[in-house]
């Protein structure tokens, strides 16, 4: 099943959805700059890999299909996949979704397309990574406070 389609126009990404699916998420079209991709790869199994945690709301939110918007302990990420086959995975800095998840038609096709396109517009010579990368955290709550000025009581 086709959910959406992940095309290069330009020097951006644009995702689009299909049908009823832009309805209920709320968006039918994402785009965010090639050079922000730092990772992008055809996972079947996303779902492990992607944590999310507080919009756990839907019927089917762990279920048969994942779509729209959510936040975990990495970020945002949008959704829009069913049963994940074809599932492309995109990483990316400095943007509001760390992670775009999309089920295409061809996955293969789609990653060497992105991926090629990405890379002409780096100036890096390994590339984009293809493995799986571990997720980037910020400091927990007790380390910020720590770094604050004690608290002594005066003004």
């Amino acid at each position: 099943m086709i959910w959406g389609e992940c095309n290069v126009e330009g020097d951006r990404v644009v995702v689009r959805l299909r049908g009823w699916r832009s309805v209920l998420a709320t968006r039918s079209t994402i785009r965010f700059p090639l050079a922000s991709i730092v990772r992008i790869d055809h996972d079947p199994s996303v779902r492990a890999h992607v944590k999310i945690g507080l919009r756990q709301w839907r019927k089917h939110g762990q279920g048969v299909w994942r779509l729209g918007t959510y936040h975990g302990l990495d970020g945002w990420s949008f959704w829009s996949i069913g049963l994940g086959r074809n599932a492309v995975l995109i990483e990316c800095s400095g943007e509001r979704f760390r992670y775009v998840v999309v089920e295409v038609a061809d996955a293969q096709r789609t990653v060497r397309e992105v991926r090629a396109a990405a890379e002409m517009t780096r100036e890096i010579p390994e590339g984009l990574e293809t493995s799986p990368a571990t997720p980037a955290r910020g400091p927990r709550q007790r380390d910020r406070r720590d770094q604050r000025e004690p608290a002594t009581g005066e003004n």
